[in-house]
């Protein structure tokens, strides 16, 4: 007999329990509570307009639920008496009771009403928790819920924030999963976690209601160990279960095949699909029942003979088939989570043909790995060592090829279900991860809030590329981009744990689930959150500044400071910073002890080694300072200062305080602009950490601090002065000072108690004064990259800019950790004499980068109109660091400098690098490598050594980056096109250069040209300008030409032959005066230039000539026959010359260009010819600059290379 009685409609079933309990609480949610009564009237208001004048009969349909189609969604027919039957089925399984709490949120319109029938407690889970983990185990325990239902993947996530589970929820009675096939390894996991909760599995669908259901625990021990799944209960109408084989033929008890299902639950069919109610519930032959149906699952079963119970064993038509094989995926799933430390996994087939590989997709385990091999994979997808492992397992055909690893499987939004149609292609999934370890890598997250910031966040919760979020927009939709409600959750989560430790709302990000609105929410939680802590500033400083009575010695005597010199293992955080890089370096150069290097994660995990060492590497290669050698003594740590036991796990935490000595703590989270709340957890209980590590190994600790636990001084603050608490609010104006001055007190009050501690407060750093390595994001380098840029430079009253070489800094810090004196706790490493800003323009100058100088407002104004506004592009960056924050004159002023007496005893005979022209020159170069500045520093002005190319008396040392500076030029048709191209082009260079032609008024003007060009680009030496009329077919004035540009630039290294004509004209047409011209221009021309610059030349076994040629040089155009065969005269004059002179140090270059946009093209007078040959073909030509390049790249090759022609044509044209 049923529990309910079943010839009753659900609404006669409502209101029997409404009489019987009309003042219980029958539905909770947030906004309010309703008893039996209550709702009563509610639905009966609600329901008025839908039941007309009659009421709703047995055989009416209870409502149309709508399922998700392979095309479209489908519209599931229901009639009342299928709830009803089900929901008696459900109660024979497991009853509820008056006081029975029921929280509903998968399937919730079909769970809402079951507990109704029974008078205990519906309680609606709102949709910002219901795939929230924490948040729906928060409300489960608060509202002491005695039932729920999951999905396996909703239970599995949950799992993996609470390994205890029981513990949290006491109350719950009953967990039912439905919805997936749930596998042993989950139902032991969750067996363990919640030892005093009935799971029951329970296989259903809308359109049949209830199949099967079963108690885990009791199926669990009827199955082997190696079985991969769990079965879904005995079924509930065994008569009206049928297992078909493909002929519609009963299979054997054990035997795979089709499930159908009969008997009175089925629905009505599919809303106004006919054809598709017909081919999912066929007749059942099977029944004695006249028009009997049965309904087509889809899902592969089997009866498993020794226990009668019903086991699903994937999809039809989900057997993978690869190359003949056959393979079952949830047999390799389970061998995959059984060996490696996988919570999850799905494997399916892609590509086809051939090329159909298999796939693995896990989820790492975050829990307790303990006897599982740790899963990894190489850059390319690949896993040797998992098919090492599964080969024993598998068959060799059975063995994923390619593996990739996400932070979750996706699933539907509605139903929680793994959604295999959108797990990632696999091969743009691991060009993504590009890893060589099993988790998903986090690139370095930009802490700023900002679009970037949470795009990579959403990349690393969608498991895509950043660049992917960033082109989809600001306003894309997370779920349009495949996430869902858990995948929100695990955002929320990190949102949290990166930008700042703030709680982010669930509900918010939901209800703005674009990229542009998880900004807007994130900002508001941040703000709410700083703001309350910043309200009561002072109070909170003074708690902070607290050490627990826990951070104590062992013994009541102070433990004696260990030298890094006599440390067998020094622990170093921050060695993927700037100074922190060139500390590691230190470090391994002037000690024997094995370094271990915290390096930041946000979720450490073991594994995450390979990713850590490949940051430091890659820092360490960016300063220049990375040595192979450093492999033997280094090890690598993630970690995450702010958390527990810096988020490592027991047993590694346990071995670095058995083995460290020494402790560099030189890692803080630094931003001007974030309030100390911000920054509190990485800079202040990160030191809190640092601390209590020292303390559980009696490690001496080096703590790196700032200047900017002082107020702005430009006499100098000595390393006595210590900022009086109260002050502090007032005086240290931004939130990363204010919590460097909170972890210094830490620091000193540990020493008070024992612990070897030293504070080493640093000035502000510059670049390192051998190699000019630079911090990228300095602002000052930036302030004056940009002066350069401008040629203007602010002068500010009173300025003085501190500049401390790095590698000073560093070596520093390493001689104060060899110098043991208790006496004193804290040590200054800055320059106590910062320099002039006048001084340092003036050394600038003379490394030839000039600056006029303006006010600061002037300044401003004008970078912003000419650099500010300009698009960053690829160099960009000293541009973007200022765009970021401008800062004020008062910024500028309020220097911070350091006085260094009681610091210098411990340095010995280390000294600071004086900020003069040679450490500029030295920074610039490196600016310039950078590709910061356009052209390098001069050398350092030295005692005049006599005039150097006739520049100035300063000595000109070869510069590599600039063969051509200081080289005299001649170029021929120098007032226009590609002539005064190529002097704007050599000027750049830095040459000097004899501009020649027969328009001098064009060539002045060209002059004051390069005069500027020269200011903006040259060197040491400023290129000279000669300008001389010629016509190049008058010998006596290219004689004087050359022995001009002698007397007035020096000897002649180049000679460019620009001057030609080009005449369009017909053969028949007989332009005699234009044949003449060009013979005369482009043949006797040449002929001068060459009869007078060899006898120049050769005698000094240098040289170059460069004489313009053309395309019609090497192929004859119709049009220009007589053009042509001049330049075939020039190619076989040049041609000859240089096999003649081959030997003797003289290059000679051919440059043929095709169709460029000069001046040429303009002089033809047969019009015949123009309308024929001389016509736009559309193609994009050629500009002068481009033959200018190509000259230049010609020049500027070494001595023993010789370009000896270059071709040179609009890419559409070729000859």
């Amino acid at each position: 007999m049923g529990v309910l009685d079943t010839s009753l409609d659900l609404d006669a079933l409502f209101r029997r329990q409404l009489k019987a309990t009309p003042d219980a609480i029958a539905l909770v949610d947030p906004e309010a509570n309703y008893t039996y009564a209550q709702l009563d009237a509610k639905v009966d208001s609600l329901a008025f307009y839908f039941r007309s004048h009659h009421a709703v009969g047995r055989d009416s349909l209870v409502g149309i639920l709508m399922g998700r189609g392979a095309d479209y969604p489908k519209g599931i027919a229901n009639p009342h008496y299928a709830p009803v039957r089900s929901y008696d089925l459900r109660f024979a399984v497991n009853d509820l009771q008056a006081g029975d709490r029921v929280a509903c949120n998968v399937y919730f319109v079909w769970e809402m009403l079951r507990p109704l029938l029974r008078g205990a407690t519906t309680y609606a889970i709102p949709d910002h928790t219901s795939y929230d983990p924490v948040k729906l185990v928060e409300l489960l325990a608060d509202q002491k819920i005695t039932e729920t239902l999951m999905t396996p993947t909703l239970l599995a996530a949950v799992l993996a924030r609470h390994h205890n589970l029981g513990a949290k929820l006491p109350a719950l009675r009953s967990l039912w999963l439905n919805g997936e096939v749930v596998t042993t390894d989950l139902a032991r996991r969750a067996i363990s976690a919640l030892p005093n909760t009935r799971i029951l599995n329970c296989y259903s669908a809308s359109e049949t209601h209830e199949v099967a259901c079963g108690d885990l625990r009791q199926m669990l021990s009827t199955l082997p160990d190696d079985a991969p799944y769990c079965p879904v209960g005995p079924p509930m109408d065994p008569a009206h279960t049928y297992i078909l084989d493909e002929d519609q033929n009963p299979v054997q008890p054990g035997e795979p095949g089709e499930l159908f299902v009969g008997g009175g639950l089925l629905a009505r069919g599919y809303l106004n699909l006919v054809e598709t109610t017909a081919k999912a519930f066929t007749p059942d032959t099977f029944a004695s029942r006249p028009n009997a149906r049965k309904y087509r699952t889809g899902d592969l079963a089997r009866i498993i003979p020794e226990s009668g119970l019903l086991e699903i064993t994937g999809r039809v038509g989900g057997m993978i088939k690869i190359r003949g094989y056959s393979i079952v995926p949830g047999t390799v799933e389970k061998a995959i989570v059984d060996n490696f430390d996988v919570s999850n996994c799905a494997v399916v087939a892609h590509g086809e043909g051939l090329e159909r590989q298999l796939v693995a997709y896990v989820v790492p385990d975050e829990g307790d790995t303990a006897g599982r091999t740790v899963l990894t994979i190489d850059d390319n997808g690949h896993s040797p060592s998992a098919r090492q492992v599964l080969v024993s397992h598998l068959a060799h055909y059975m063995i994923p090829t390619l593996w990739v690893v996400l932070h979750s499987l996706p699933t539907h939004e509605v139903s929680g279900k793994v959604d295999l149609k959108n797990l990632p292609n696999p091969r743009a999934a691991i060009a993504a991860a590009s890893g060589t370890h099993s988790r998903a890598r986090s690139p370095a997250p930009d802490e700023t809030v900002n679009l970037k910031s949470i795009a990579q966040l959403w990349a690393l919760s969608l498991n895509t590329n950043p660049n992917t979020v960033l082109e989809a927009g600001k306003n894309v939709s997370f779920f349009d981009l495949g996430g869902h409600s858990l995948l929100l959750a695990d955002l929320a989560t990190r949102i949290s744990k990166t930008l700042g430790g703030f709680t982010v709302p669930l509900g918010d990000l939901a209800g703005n689930p674009t990229l542009a609105g998880h900004v807007r929410v994130t900002l508001n939680a941040r703000d709410g959150h700083n703001a309350a802590v910043q309200a009561d500033l002072p109070t909170v400083l003074r708690a902070d500044i607290e050490l627990a009575p826990e951070f104590k010695l062992d013994s009541p005597e102070p433990v004696a400071a260990c030298p890094l010199s006599q440390a067998k293992t020094i622990l170093l955080t921050g060695a993927t910073g700037f100074l922190g890089g060139f500390l590691l370096h230190d470090l391994f150069k002037n000690t024997s002890a094995r370094i271990v290097c915290l390096i930041r994660f946000n979720a450490p995990y073991r594994t995450d080694r390979s990713a850590a060492m490949a940051r430091l590497r890659r820092n360490m290669l960016d300063l220049g300072v990375w040595d192979h050698a450093m492999l033997d003594r280094i090890d690598v740590l993630p970690a995450n200062l702010s958390r527990n036991r810096l988020g490592l796990v027991p047993e590694v935490y346990d071995d670095l305080v058995e083995r460290v000595d020494v402790v560099v703590h030189c890692a803080a989270q630094v931003n001007l602009v974030y309030p100390y709340a911000a920054l509190r957890d990485p800079n202040v209980e990160g030191t809190r950490e640092i601390l209590r590590l020292a303390f559980l190994s009696n490690a001496t600790v080096q703590y790196v601090s700032t200047n900017g636990v002082l107020p702005p001084s430009q006499t100098g603050w000595p390393e006595s002065t210590i900022m009086p608490l109260e002050e502090v609010p007032e005086k240290l104006l931004d939130g990363y000072c204010q919590t460097k001055w909170v972890a210094e007190q830490l620091v000193l009050e540990a020493a008070k108690r024992g612990l070897p501690a030293n504070v080493i407060r640093i000035g502000t750093l510059s670049g390192h004064s051998e190699t000019g390595s630079t911090n990228t994001y300095d602002l000052i380098t930036a302030l004056i990259v940009e002066s350069v840029h401008l040629g203007v430079a602010p002068e500010i009253p009173n300025w003085h800019i501190e500049m401390t070489a790095v590698d000073f800094v560093s070596r520093g810090i390493v001689a104060i950790g060899n110098h043991i004196d208790a006496s004193q706790p804290i040590y200054h490493l800055g320059d106590s004499e910062p320099i002039d800003c006048r001084l340092l323009f003036q050394h600038l100058d003379t490394l030839g980068y000039p600056t006029k100088r303006t006010s600061w407002k002037s300044w401003v104004a004008l970078w912003n109109e000419t650099r500010g506004s300009a698009k960053g592009g690829d160099h960009g960056l000293t541009v973007d660091i200022l765009r970021s924050g401008m800062p004020s004159e008062e910024f500028l002023l309020g220097i911070i400098a350091l006085k260094d007496d009681a610091t210098r005893a411990a340095l010995g005979d280390l000294q600071r690098p004086k900020v003069d022209a040679k450490l500029l020159q030295t920074y610039a170069r490196h600016w310039y490598a950078r590709g910061w500045m356009q052209r390098q520093p001069s050398s350092v002005p030295s005692t005049p050594s006599g005039e150097a190319n006739g520049a100035n008396g300063l000595a000109l040392a070869f510069d590599p980056d600039f063969p051509l500076r200081g080289k005299v030029a001649v170029i021929t048709g120098a007032s226009s096109g590609i002539g005064a191209a190529v002097a704007k082009a050599l000027v750049r260079e830095g040459a000097h250069v004899a501009l020649a032609a027969r328009r001098v008024e064009a060539l002045e003007k060209l002059q004051k040209e390069l005069a500027e060009i020269s200011r903006a680009h040259g060197g040491p030496v400023r290129s000279r300008v000669h300008v001389h009329k010629t016509d190049v077919v008058d010998r006596a004035q290219v004689e004087s030409l050359m022995q001009t540009t002698t007397d007035a630039l020096g000897a002649i290294d180049i000679i460019v032959s620009c001057a030609g004509v080009m005449y369009f004209t017909m053969m028949h047409n007989v332009q005699v005066g234009e044949w003449e011209q060009t013979v005369d221009v482009n043949c006797k021309g040449l002929l001068n230039v060459l009869s007078t610059s060899l006898p120049r030349l050769l005698p000094r076994s240098t040289g170059h000539i460069v004489a313009i040629s053309s395309d019609a040089g090497r192929k004859v155009f119709p049009g220009l026959g007589v053009y042509s065969a001049s330049k075939f005269f020039v190619e076989a004059t040049l041609q000859s010359l240089r096999l003649e002179t081959a030997g003797t140090g003289l290059r000679v270059t051919s440059v043929q260009p095709g169709n460029t946009a000069t001046e040429l093209l303009g002089m033809s007078s047969d019009q015949e010819a123009i309308k024929k040959y001389g016509e736009p073909t559309g193609a994009k030509i050629l500009d002068t600059s481009d033959v200018a390049n190509a000259i230049v790249y010609a020049l500027r090759q070494p001595a023993h290379v010789a370009m000896n022609e270059i071709l040179i044509e609009p890419r559409d044209e070729p000859i």
